[in-house]
């Protein structure tokens, strides 16, 4: 309570004080402040900066890049208005006056503000939001077809004999938007359906820092040492297991590669790491999995923050787990993997990789209740096969608003991955290659 008095006293005292140093700093001031954040969002937008990745720069970044989201479009017109061309408004009567000017910007703000409401309307009706949902879900699946298409001359007979059985060296799941428990069902139901002698490794792709204490800890949530019954050295073998021992360790994580590359190191030095979302993941699939034997096959990925970054880090860890001898040298590149991911993202995921040179193929889970099992019988005209006025496609609502917000977070991200040349167009191809082989998974209802 005393923390809250004091903050609320603070910001008695800050408002005043800022109001009055903005009238008292000089217009001219605020156009260079202005060029100043405006070149440096452009430069943060189309540079690969590692360090916005960061908690204290992302806030900045999310807070100076909220003018471009959908609701501070929407807020930034109507304070423009009334803020701008309303000010110093003045209506006056008689048969000798003339208002004409400021009926004109009365006029002008009406139109601006009816297509402000018109913009929300859009964003907000259960129709139209879920249209552009559709969409994106339309492209995703068209993003999964072609990604299980390989030039058949590329490969090999035995190759082209496991494409077609479905063989996978690495099943790799991202942790890009929210919730992923689906993505881990998915692929816990396809590691269960490998054949036993080749089983995929599964990476957890996931490098932002979890918001919830602790923010050390062990990889994959392992619970610490607790002496005399749970030593350090047991904390190592659930982590890496020492050679001579069951095999009940994590497949390979880079925070703490020495004890993966040298199964005989001391305990001595194992040390807490930067919990991430790959950990939260690692834990979520063992308690989904509830199978001691998948634990070997998991490798922790904690770095990437974004699909690009996580294509990205999973190429880099790949090549150093072939350099310790984690995993079998492959010169030809053509190392399968299955990413899985959501509908909204298939279609960035898919071109991103392939011009990452990752031999992958997609895959997409998600909760039922959060996209549609049947485009063409659930989706609304033109992506319905079928013209249906539904009732609720009058209505409007804040989860509309939501999934539109998504929508149009997806295509800006869509943009700057184009414009920075991390997608390599076109998205379909029709040379000769292997045709589709998608495989199927479905999910547990919330």
């Amino acid at each position: 309570m005393f923390d809250l008095l004091t903050n609320i006293l603070i910001w008695i005292i800050a408002i005043p004080v800022l109001i009055i140093l903005f009238k008292a700093i000089p217009k001219d001031w605020f156009r260079l402040f202005g060029l100043v954040i405006f070149t440096a969002l452009i430069a943060i937008i189309f540079a690969n900066f590692r360090f916005v990745e960061d908690p204290i720069p992302k806030i900045v970044v999310d807070f100076l890049a909220f003018p471009f989201t959908l609701t501070g479009i929407l807020l930034l017109l109507m304070f423009f208005n009334y803020t701008f061309r309303l000010k110093d408004l003045k209506i006056k009567s008689g048969e000798k006056v003339d208002n004409k000017g400021d009926s004109d910007r009365i006029a002008t703000v009406t139109k601006e503000l009816l297509i402000v409401l018109l913009l929300f309307a859009i964003a907000t009706n259960n129709a139209t939001s879920e249209l552009f949902t559709c969409y994106l879900e339309q492209q995703g699946v068209n993003a999964v077809e072609q990604s299980y298409r390989r030039p058949v001359l590329n490969l090999t007979d035995q190759e082209l004999a496991e494409f077609k059985r479905g063989v996978y060296d690495l099943i790799v799941v991202l942790a890009e938007n929210p919730p992923y428990e689906p993505r881990l069902q998915a692929a816990v139901q396809l590691w269960n359906a490998a054949d036993m002698q080749q089983k995929p490794y599964i990476i957890l792709s996931g490098g932002r820092r979890t918001s919830y204490p602790p923010t050390k800890g062990y990889p994959c949530l392992t619970p610490p040492e607790a002496p005399p019954s749970r030593t350090k050295e047991d904390v190592r073998n659930a982590i890496a297991s020492r050679a001579g021992t069951p095999n009940t360790g994590l497949q390979y994580d880079p925070r703490l590669e020495t004890y993966f590359t040298n199964r005989d190191s001391t305990s001595d030095g194992l040390g807490q790491v930067d919990l991430t979302e790959a950990d939260q993941m690692c834990a979520s699939l063992l308690s989904l999995a509830n199978i001691e034997q998948i634990r070997p096959f998991i490798i922790i990925e904690p770095a990437g923050r974004s699909i690009r970054t996580s294509g990205d880090e999973i190429d880099r860890l790949i090549k150093s787990m072939e350099k310790n001898k984690l995993l079998r040298e492959d010169p030809r590149n053509s190392r399968r993997l299955l990413v899985i991911t959501s509908p909204i993202e298939a279609t960035r995921t898919f071109l991103s990789f392939r011009n990452q040179d990752l031999n992958a193929s997609l895959t997409t889970a998600t909760y039922p209740s959060d996209s549609h099992k049947n485009l063409v019988e659930e989706c609304p005209w033109p992506i319905g096969k079928r013209f249906n006025l539904k009732p609720r496609y009058f209505l409007f609502n804040a989860e509309s608003f939501v999934r539109s917000e998504r929508v149009w977070t997806e295509v800006k991200e869509l943009i700057f991955y184009t414009l920075r040349f991390w997608l390599r167009p076109p998205l379909t191809d029709e040379r000769p290659y292997y045709p589709k082989a998608v495989p199927t998974t479905t999910t547990e209802k919330r």
